[in-house]
């Protein structure tokens, strides 16, 4: 009994000691604050709905590119001044900007073998005005020929001019460079191996800065053979 009673006598001092430190003026020490809390805000990604291309109404295209039928015509008369078998197919590529501007365009395939008038051609598309996309820029594809005004070339096969091609590797390689996608030329062959004309067509806008380089290099090959008294026409991968 003597143990509890010192135990709870021990207890009671502790609790006097205590409260006579609070009435002598002593405060427990004040607890650190607590940092503020930063409000958060949860951001979410905004979405676009806007895709890359948009989309326009081919029939639409077709009719604007009918409307250039006098400026293409025109094109091809003044290159029969120069080649009077020119004719040929062609198929455009064409980028339409949200206000119906053209952005671009290259000829995606094309025998004309004439680069002068493949770029009257080009002109006429660039300056035109084009049904406006919905949803952004468009791409549009035309397909097109300018016949014969009256005998058609020779046809040759590319073996003809295989070996001037050859020689003439390194400048077509040099033109080239840099570029991603194909290229195709076209050229007449007058009489005693004289190229009358040369063009090319490319597979992508990336490849088109090269068309001219290209068709400049054809016009000026040399070592060709005849074709006799009339103008023949080849086309062959470059």
């Amino acid at each position: 009994m003597s143990g509890a009673f010192a135990a709870r006598g021990a207890a009671l001092l502790g609790l006097v000691g205590a409260l006579g430190a609070v009435a002598c003026g002593e405060e427990p020490p004040a607890r650190a604050p607590e940092p503020p809390r930063e409000e958060t805000h949860e951001v979410k990604p905004q979405l676009k709905m806007k895709s890359e291309l948009g989309t326009v109404d081919p029939e639409a295209v077709t009719r604007a590119f009918r409307k250039l039928d006098a400026q293409f015509d025109d094109c091809q008369k003044r290159g029969l001044d120069r080649i009077e078998v020119l004719a040929g197919s062609l198929k455009f590529f064409l980028r339409i900007g949200e206000d119906g501007s053209a952005k671009w365009a290259y000829l995606e395939q094309s025998d004309l073998g004439d680069r002068d008038t493949e770029r009257c051609l080009l002109d006429a598309v660039m300056g035109a005005r084009w049904p406006r996309p919905d949803g952004g820029d468009a791409e549009a594809r035309y397909t097109m020929d300018l016949p014969a005004q009256g005998r058609a070339a020779t046809d040759w096969n590319a073996d003809k001019i295989a070996a001037a091609l050859g020689r003439a590797g390194s400048s077509i390689d040099k033109c080239k460079s840099g570029a991603d996608g194909s290229f195709k030329g076209t050229m007449y062959v007058g009489p005693g191996g004289k190229v009358l004309g040369a063009g090319v067509s490319v597979s992508s806008r990336d490849a088109a800065d090269k068309a001219d380089c290209l068709a400049s290099v054809l016009a000026k090959m040399k070592g060709l053979p005849s074709p006799g008294s009339w103008p023949a026409k080849v086309t062959f991968g470059l």
